[in-house]
């Protein structure tokens, strides 16, 4: 007997069957069907449109985050040691592959952006650039560790960029940098579906120490998160006293709580890590 291949809303016989026989209706019902539900890897187009992705894996490959249509506000984590150069000992370099999780972000219009500092020891800010006059110019102020950014809502669609100079004697051509690109998903194939079946208003990433990586995921779940994806890799120094040769990243979400509430409970967490 042949096999047959199922996906939600689409049976086949083959894949000589889906190239030969498919009409134009039943494509577009598969489509309808990925989209609805979402593939989560790095190779994730369909019709040369980007389907959401918040794995973190594909944050660590690519530095890159893709929302869905349903999330109403993003928290970008400042990683501890962001704030060091490449350019330096081994001892001196950041531990993350890049100064912020995600550095550059795809949402959709009406996403509200915060940045939540945890950059043990350092005030950091933010300053944006680029896309319409209302946002040019923008400037965070300073916030200290495990603080956030006041929250910026990007209402137009363009691509802004946002950037910290002077944040490494060592290295004073040192500037960290990412992107926000806001899209109108109600135009694309993304417009139509969550980002999950739970369909989360709220996402944002952390970095734990690999070894404490349970540990993490069970505190943040206790306090009303979901962890949606987490990644470990070697940190860029290679090890160092209290936190071992790997972090992770956690991408976690929330349902029903509001960005205040968010917020508040990461206040209470990020003192614990070891970082600190």
């Amino acid at each position: 007997m042949a096999k047959r291949i199922l996906l939600p809303g689409c049976e086949f016989d083959s894949i000589k069957t889906i190239l030969t026989v498919v009409s134009a209706l039943s494509l577009s019902l598969c489509v309808s069907s990925l989209i609805q539900y979402p593939l989560y890897a790095t190779e994730n187009l369909v019709g040369g449109v980007e389907l959401p992705n918040i794995a973190g894996s594909n944050v660590f490959d690519t530095h890159s985050m893709i929302l869905g249509d349903n999330i109403k506000n993003l928290v970008i984590l400042i990683p501890n040691e962001a704030h060091e150069s490449t350019n330096q000992p081994k001892d001196q370099l950041p531990l993350a592959n890049q100064p912020y999780l995600p550095q550059n972000a795809v949402v959709n219009s009406g996403t509200t952006v915060t940045w939540f500092n945890g950059d043990v020891d350092h005030d950091h800010t933010i300053t944006l650039s680029g896309g319409e006059p209302a946002y040019a110019g923008f400037e965070s102020g300073d916030f200290a560790f495990n603080t956030a950014s006041r929250p910026i809502t990007f209402n137009d669609t363009g691509t802004f960029n946002y950037l910290e100079a002077d944040v490494n004697d060592n290295d004073p051509n040192f500037v960290m940098n990412g992107t926000i690109d806001v899209i109108n998903q109600a135009n694309s194939l993304t417009g139509t579906n969550a980002t999950t079946a739970r369909s989360p208003d709220t996402v944002g990433t952390f970095m734990v120490p690999a070894k404490d990586l349970d540990q993490y995921v069970s505190t943040l779940t206790s306090k009303g998160f979901t962890v949606d994806s987490t990644h470990m890799f070697t940190d860029l120094r290679g090890g160092q006293k209290g936190t071992g040769p790997e972090q992770a990243y956690i991408v976690w979400s929330t349902s029903g709580m509001n960005l205040d509430q968010v917020l508040s409970a990461l206040q209470e967490i990020s003192p614990s890590l070891p970082y600190s």
